[in-house]
């Protein structure tokens, strides 16, 4: 345990004040971004990940027995925030691979009325969001300037959860109105 591990105060922690989380970042950040990094291997993304590990934290106000275990708490959100990092960068990985056949498909089909020119796709997947309800279309133009799900939910001065079920239902919504093409671009984008 490091001098800085040892000047942890859980009772200052436990108040889940702007002091707590300067104490966190203060004795955490670096490591814990310098653990993320190898697992996303970009540092930006590392720090944003941490961030977010921050942030849950604070929101969830656990109490802790130790340092220890407020210390293994803190590495087992990173390494599983990591993942989902991962995950979610596979998934927008799978999804631009079929937008890719997709058009593939399209061209080698012959049938060049199909092929839709990207500034189509993009006017069909604005259409859709302004037909959504006000809530939800916000909450997915946020998203669309690269804010996440904590940042729309602190925007927007609602719950995290709020932000997320939102985001579900304006996707079931756009994907009964939109081309499976458009719907692809969409699920590239938001996922």
């Amino acid at each position: 345990m490091s001098s800085e591990e040892r000047d942890l105060n859980l009772d200052v922690i436990h108040q889940w004040s702007n002091l707590s989380l300067q104490m966190l970042y203060r004795v955490f950040y670096k490591a814990l971004v310098g653990f993320a990094v190898q697992m996303v291997e970009e540092r930006q993304i590392a720090e944003d990940i941490i961030q977010e590990v921050f942030f849950n934290t604070w929101r969830k106000k656990n109490v802790f027995q130790s340092v220890g275990t407020l210390k293994a708490y803190l590495y087992n959100s990173t390494r599983n925030e990591c993942i989902n990092h991962i995950r979610r960068r596979q998934v927008r990985q799978e999804h631009v691979k079929r937008i890719e056949e997709a058009y593939r498909e399209m061209r080698t089909d012959g049938n060049m009325e199909l092929l839709l020119h990207k500034e189509e796709v993009y006017r069909q997947l604005f259409v859709a969001i302004d037909q959504l309800p006000p809530k939800q279309r916000e909450i997915f133009l946020l998203a669309m300037k690269g804010k996440k799900n904590t940042e729309i939910a602190e925007a927007m001065g609602i719950t995290l959860n709020t932000v997320k079920k939102q985001r579900q239902r304006g996707l079931e919504s756009l994907r009964a109105t939109m081309r499976p093409e458009a719907f692809l671009l969409l699920l590239g984008i938001f996922h």
